[in-house]
C-alpha cells in the first residue's frame, strides 16, 4: 500500500485504524482456531499410530496363521478352497459416505460381509485354521478401513493447519505492517499540516497585532 494510494485525511486515518483493529482481532481468532486444529491433529496422529501398530501386529499374526494353514492342509488345497470361495460366496461390499465433523468432511468407510452360508468345502478333511484365517482377514479388512479414515482425517487437519498458518503469516508479514506504514505516513502528514497551520495562524496574529498598533 503505497502512500500515493492513501488519502492523507482524518477519515482515511480512522478507516485504516479500524481496519488494523479488525485485522488484529482476526489474527487472534485464527490463533485460537490453529490451536484447536493442532490439538485435534495431535490426538488423531496419536490414535492413528496406535491403531497402525495394532494392525501391524494383527497382520503379522495373520501371516503366521497363513503359514500354519499351508503346513496343515498344503498350499495347493488352500488355493483350491480359495477358488471355490470366490465362486460360491458373495463378495463383501464397501460403501463410502461423508460426515461433517470437526469442521471437516470426513469419509466413513463401511465394509459389509455377506451372511455366511455353508462353506463349499468339507469340515472333516479341512483344518480349522481356514475358518480362523477367514475371520482374521475380515477383522484385518475392517481395521484397514478404520485406519484409512484416520489417515484421511490426519491429512485434512494438517492441510487446514497449514492454511490457517498461511493466513496468520499474511496478516503478520504483509497486511498489518502495510497498515502500520500507511497510518504512520498519514499521521506524519496530518501532523505537518497542523504545525504549518499553527505557524500560519501565529503569523497572521502577529501581523494583525502590528497593524492595530
Amino acid at each position: 500500500m503505497s502512500f500515493q494510494k492513501v488519502k492523507a485525511t482524518k477519515p482515511e486515518l480512522q478507516r485504516l485504524q479500524q481496519k488494523k483493529i479488525f485485522s488484529l482481532r482476526g489474527e487472534r481468532l485464527l490463533e485460537i482456531k490453529r490451536e484447536q486444529v493442532a490439538h485435534l491433529l495431535r490426538l488423531t496422529m496419536k490414535r492413528f499410530f496406535h491403531d497402525r501398530e495394532i494392525m501391524r501386529k494383527l497382520f503379522m499374526k495373520t501371516g503366521n496363521l497363513l503359514e500354519t494353514t499351508y503346513e496343515t492342509i498344503g498350499k495347493r488345497k488352500f488355493q483350491q478352497i480359495a477358488n471355490l470361495n470366490s465362486v460360491h460366496l458373495a463378495k463383501p461390499s464397501v460403501k463410502v459416505t461423508y460426515v461433517h465433523e470437526d469442521g471437516l468432511d470426513l469419509p466413513k468407510i463401511k465394509i459389509d460381509f455377506p451372511k455366511r452360508a455353508l462353506p463349499p468345502y468339507s469340515f472333516t478333511d479341512t483344518s480349522i485354521h481356514v475358518d480362523i484365517l477367514t475371520n482374521r482377514l475380515k477383522k484385518l479388512l475392517t481395521n484397514l478401513c478404520e485406519l484409512a479414515e484416520e489417515n484421511k482425517k490426519m491429512i485434512l487437519l494438517g492441510t487446514s493447519n497449514l492454511r490457517i498458518q498461511h493466513r496468520i503469516d499474511a496478516l503478520d508479514d504483509i497486511i498489518i505492517p502495510q497498515l502500520d506504514r500507511s497510518i504512520n505516513m498519514i499521521e506524519e502528514f496530518l501532523g505537518d499540516e497542523e504545525r504549518e497551520e499553527f505557524i500560519r495562524m501565529k503569523k497572521i496574529k502577529e501581523i494583525l497585532e502590528k497593524s492595530e498598533q
